[in-house]
């Protein structure tokens, strides 16, 4: 991972997330707001394209722990930080071991790992919320949680092609290409 640039766009994400996410959210839903976690997007592609699971998992838990940070009141009221960022931590980590079963650069595995992936760390998250949070949640607004959690994450996962796309076009600045070996070597052998 090349730290740097990759701190700064993860900074610029959450400008993105607190801005053209509250436009993309539909906040007259019954089950509450819906949005797009545009963080979990770049979490996705991290795992898709980084060299080592570590490098991924703490990038991933990274930007788990900068949501957490802009995250204010959850599903128990009061935000207990530290549960995003290690969901961040665990869906890398799950979207790298399963990477090596598709071609990365189609949309429909882009889809799959990107809704797998809100999938898995909000579930998480609001589970830790209900158990860490100072109010009480009863089991209907944990369904309804539940509920608003996978209309995200499809939301999400319709998302990813696109910022895929762009960020690919930036991937030598966020990430160390993968070792190769040069063709004077091969040529000699």
């Amino acid at each position: 991972m090349r730290w740097i640039p990759f701190l700064i766009f993860a900074w610029l994400f959450i400008l993105i997330q607190m801005t053209l996410g509250k436009i993309l959210t539909f906040d007259r839903l019954e089950m509450g707001p819906v949005g797009p976690d545009l963080l979990a997007l770049m979490a996705v592609f991290v795992a898709m394209n980084v060299r080592n699971v570590i490098d991924g998992m703490l990038a991933g838990w990274a930007l788990g722990f900068l949501l957490d940070l802009t995250t204010a009141g959850g599903a128990g009221g009061v935000t207990c930080v530290g549960p995003m960022a290690i969901s961040y931590a665990v869906g890398v980590w799950m979207v790298f071991r399963l990477r090596e079963t598709v071609f990365l650069d189609r949309a429909l595995p882009q889809i799959v790992f990107a809704g797998l992936f809100c999938l898995v760390t909000h579930v998480l998250w609001v589970t830790a919320q209900s158990v860490l949070g100072s109010g009480e949640m009863s089991l209907g607004d944990y369904g309804g949680a539940i509920l608003q959690v996978l209309i995200c994450s499809l939301y999400t996962a319709l998302l990813m092609p696109l910022v895929y796309f762009l960020l690919s076009r930036i991937r030598g600045w966020l990430i160390i290409p993968p070792p190769t070996r040069s063709r004077s070597r091969r040529s000699r052998q």
